[in-house]
């Protein structure tokens, strides 16, 4: 018994011994792209006094769901003593198997996005498991540029209540087998920026698995509301497992602006008090301009179109301060061309001011 318990313990001393006589060294690829040549980029460092030949195995492992995603077999390679230094020439032909449907499509030159852990193993007898050395290393694939968005500008003002929302994708695209977005959009508080709104509010609007660059703000939803400030993002995704996320941007929503009326050639009508006759103006088209001095205070005050008949064809209430007060006017129906018109203003002192005017065409 004491006899087959040393021989065991001398077995074990032996296999020790053999995995202490070669290590691996492998140059990690930094965090980005990864082709797969890089990963053949290592060092074995022999120590033993013969010239062996060995063979080295690869597992790449999705650390999303710990599933390997392709092994591979280098040719056998013939190593002495001191350090040998590879690269991906020097193990060629390689044999690989990819378990993964998404890098058996993506048999060129890079690695899909992702997180994986790459496993090599050192074998003297790959068919037999005679394993002399184990190494394992990180790799994480990443996106040369993440999502850039586009519309709405950063902190624009916009007029809809209902966005359209656009962003350039990540680049290089041929690393995704399965791109897609989620678009988020969240109010911010007074009392935040935008990038602590995205992480803690509640999405106005969260939108997952989008296949397009352009995205509209649905109908259905509520409007977002004039004057608050929305922070968005755009998250870059490889079937479920995040890629690269845009900056974050803003915006808000502001009331339409008014339509900006100018009369022809920048002329505006005096209005003159009623004992002062001024003649008829005539306006080659439907803007009327009027300039119209008030010796009162600020008030609200009514603005009358009449015919020549006297009889009232339109009234607008507009803000008057004290001064020179110019005023535009957009005259659709019932105006006619070659119509005589009158418009007139009544002040605190109940003084009337008016002119006359027709449309030429």
């Amino acid at each position: 018994m004491y006899k087959r318990l040393t021989y065991l313990a001398l077995l074990v001393l032996f296999f020790y011994a053999g995995k202490a006589q070669l290590s691996v060294s492998v140059q990690e690829p930094p965090a980005g792209i990864v082709q797969k040549n890089q990963l053949w980029n290592l060092s074995l460092i022999y120590s033993g006094s013969n010239s062996i030949s060995v063979t080295i195995g690869l597992t790449l492992v999705d650390l999303n769901d710990n599933q390997p995603v392709l092994t591979a077999y280098s040719r056998p390679i013939v190593i002495s003593k001191g350090v040998k230094q590879l690269k991906a020439v020097d193990v060629s032909p390689v044999d690989y198997s990819f378990v993964s449907p998404a890098f058996s499509r993506l048999t060129d030159a890079f690695l899909p996005i992702g997180n994986y852990r790459a496993c090599y193993t050192v074998y003297t007898d790959k068919d037999a498991g005679a394993v002399m050395s184990e190494y394992c290393i990180t790799l994480d694939v990443q996106p040369l540029s993440p999502p850039q968005l586009a519309i709405p500008a950063d902190s624009a003002s916009i007029q809809t209540p209902y966005p359209q929302f656009s962003w350039l994708p990540p680049a290089p695209l041929t690393l995704f087998n399965d791109l897609n977005y989620e678009l988020l959009v969240t109010e911010v508080r007074e009392d935040q920026v935008a990038g602590e709104a995205i992480q803690e509010n509640i999405p106005v609007y969260n939108a997952r698995r989008l296949t397009t660059i352009l995205n509209n703000y649905p109908a259905s939803n509520k409007s977002l509301d004039t004057g608050k400030v929305y922070a968005w993002i755009v998250i870059a995704k490889n079937g479920e497992s995040f890629a690269a996320q845009s900056e974050v941007w803003t915006f808000k929503v502001v009331k339409d602006k008014p339509e900006m009326l100018t009369p022809a050639g920048g002329v505006y009508m005096e209005l003159k008090s009623d004992n002062v006759y001024t003649g008829t103006g005539v306006i080659p088209d439907n803007i009327l301009g009027i300039k119209y001095y008030s010796y009162d205070k600020t008030h609200e005050a009514v603005i009358r179109f009449l015919d020549v008949t006297g009889e009232m064809i339109q009234e607008v209430k507009r803000t008057v301060e004290y001064g020179n007060n110019f005023m535009v006017f957009k005259l659709d129906r019932p105006f006619s061309k070659d119509t005589t018109y009158f418009i007139e203003i009544t002040d605190l002192q109940m003084t009337r001011y008016r002119a006359s005017f027709r449309m030429s065409n």
